[in-house]
């Protein structure tokens, strides 16, 4: 029999690399948002079990406040995809309340946004869609002195990262000294043809559109269930100045293709 001494520290050392796995797991740049503004505070509210589920899966009605130095994003979730509702309000010590008040933003499903909050920067909202498409993730952004969308696009999603080798961070937020928010993603774009069965012919007609340096045909990959034409995603590096209105370019980097959904 072994000592009981050894067999405590074989438990302590199992224990410590799980920790270090869980700990490397959050701390992956591929699993950060980067650059989103930290919140001052975060209150959360609940208002019970959600009707739409079991009582067993403990799923509960919940109001998240997130305060930032002038405004407050309210979102109300009940447990179904995308919130029920999101809100801007232009103070930063709004109450957590369902109630709004007449300065108040809403947003419910169409025709604004509907989804969830992803995150702020200076005074920018972002909210993110309940679910993806054409192995994008939709997203929006919302200037909050006019309460106005301000610009929407679609990134890469996660998932991809590792099906694709992708090593650089998916999504970037970065200021510059005019305190301008600039995104830099890999966005995905319908090409509005079919890259596998016209390579050439619809390549150019995608870089003549948005303006991609890369002259190289991407390789298109997921087809395998598409028969005849089919028309391609194309995903790209973009940078984009959160001015008014946004301006969008083409970056260096690689190009994908899938089908779309």
């Amino acid at each position: 029999m072994l000592p009981r001494s050894y067999i405590i520290s074989v438990k302590l050392f199992g224990l410590l690399v799980l920790v270090a796995g869980f700990l490397c797991a959050q701390t992956d740049p591929a699993n950060l948002d980067e650059g989103f503004d930290k919140p001052l505070n975060k209150i959360v509210v609940d208002f019970g079990p959600s009707s739409y589920y079991l009582p067993s899966q403990h799923v509960r009605n919940e109001l998240r406040c997130h305060y930032y130095s002038t405004f407050t994003v309210k979102e109300y979730d009940e447990g179904q995809k995308g919130a029920e509702w999101l809100s801007i309000v232009p103070s930063a010590d709004a109450e957590c309340t369902q109630a709004h008040r007449e300065d108040e933003e809403v947003y419910i499903d169409s025709p604004e946004w509907s989804g969830y909050f992803w995150g702020a920067k200076g005074e920018f909202v972002f909210f993110a869609a309940p679910d993806g498409e054409d192995g994008g993730i939709p997203f929006t952004v919302f200037d909050v002195r006019t309460g106005r969308k301000l610009f929407e696009d679609s990134s890469l999603l996660d998932y991809y990262q590792k099906a694709w080798h992708i090593k650089d961070v998916l999504f970037r937020i970065t200021s510059g000294a005019d305190q301008v928010p600039r995104l830099t993603y890999l966005r995905v774009v319908r090409a509005g043809c079919d890259l596998r069965t016209e390579p050439a012919d619809c390549w150019k007609r995608v870089r003549t559109e948005f303006g991609i340096t890369q002259t190289d045909i991407p390789v298109c990959s997921e087809y395998e269930q598409a028969e005849g034409k089919w028309e391609s995603a194309v995903v790209y590096p973009v940078s984009v100045l959160l001015t008014d209105p946004p301006q969008m370019k083409a970056v260096d980097g690689p190009v994908f293709c899938r089908p779309t959904d």
